[in-house]
């Protein structure tokens, strides 16, 4: 059995196999292996080799047997994550916060699920700090209608977490521009940045040698208009963009592949549901479990209004 020592440990198992089975006194062990006296009659009087544990023989927790029973139960029988647990106990646990269930979950073995072991081990560069206003725009390839293929256009902001979405009928350069002045109608305060691709809707930068112009992107043109600084991602680099990637994924999973649109304006409903329920009722936990209007009203005083058809 593999046996871990204290990472202060002065003393190894067989320094301390030595001291226990010497007749020799405390106070000349301590003296022979560089110790102090109390460490020495320590290791000589203990019935075991190993470091006792650490954790307190009280627990300070306010959390009832019942309630950590409840809380392994959510986490043991359906794999929720922290986050969820609390989404689902707040209103039957009083004072119940995310670091409390994390700590009952942590006394039973339970703080890490098996698909969180790899997560845990990577090592994601955090995004250099910016303020709101922040956008990542970008392109998610729809479904097909009647053989016709949609192309849904989506936007984020990197702090507040708002979301826009709007339907386009191709991937042309009058299109992103289109998404763009509807973009700046939507959000409710001044965009300094957004973050794309390099796709022809977007810029010219992705154009090959012989078909390079010295003409503006209309997109990039607005975004001279209104001030804004316009970033392209690298080629081949699509997570730079992650966190738009990562909300189409969210998007494509909750409200595209559930239905079998027969109309555009069919997807388009659902869609600008999936997007005020987005905005208005998921709690994240990058906002300290708030919706993102919520948060956007906190910090700003600013009230963004749902989008109607």
């Amino acid at each position: 059995m593999k046996i871990r020592l204290h990472k202060n440990a002065t003393t190894t198992l067989a320094i301390r196999k030595a001291i226990k089975e010497s007749p020799l006194s405390a106070y000349a062990l301590a003296k022979k292996y560089g110790l102090s006296p109390t460490t020495a009659l320590r290791w000589k009087r203990a019935t075991s080799l190993e470091d006792k544990s650490s954790r307190p023989k009280v627990l300070q927790t306010t959390l009832s047997p019942a309630e950590e029973e409840r809380i392994c139960f959510e986490r043991k029988q359906f794999k929720k994550t922290i986050e969820d647990i609390f989404f689902s106990l707040e209103g039957e646990i009083p004072n119940l916060y995310p670091m409390k269930i994390y700590r009952c979950l942590k006394r039973y073995n339970l703080s890490l699920l098996p698909n969180e072991f790899a997560d845990a081990e990577r090592k994601i560069k955090k995004f250099r700090r910016y303020g709101i206003g922040y956008l990542h725009i970008d392109l998610l390839y729809g479904p097909k209608i009647n053989g016709q293929r949609s192309y849904i256009y989506t936007a984020i902001d990197r702090v507040a977490k708002i979301a826009f979405v709007m339907i386009g009928k191709n991937k042309q350069k009058e299109t992103g521009a289109k998404f763009l002045r509807a973009v700046l109608d939507f959000y409710p305060y001044k965009i300094n940045y957004i973050l794309t691709d390099s796709g022809f809707e977007f810029t010219y930068k992705a154009l090959p040698k012989d078909k390079r112009t010295k003409k503006i992107h209309p997109f990039e043109e607005i975004c001279r208009q209104h001030e804004i600084k316009h970033h392209t991602i690298k080629f081949k680099y699509p997570w730079t963009n992650g966190m738009v990637e990562r909300f189409n994924r969210t998007a494509g999973e909750q409200a595209l592949p559930k239905y079998r649109f027969e109309s555009i304006f069919e997807m388009n409903s659902k869609l600008i549901e999936f997007i005020n329920r987005y905005n208005f009722e998921t709690r994240l936990k990058s906002l300290n479990y708030k919706t993102p209007a919520q948060y956007l009203k906190e910090q700003m005083n600013i009230v963004i209004e749902r989008i109607v058809i």
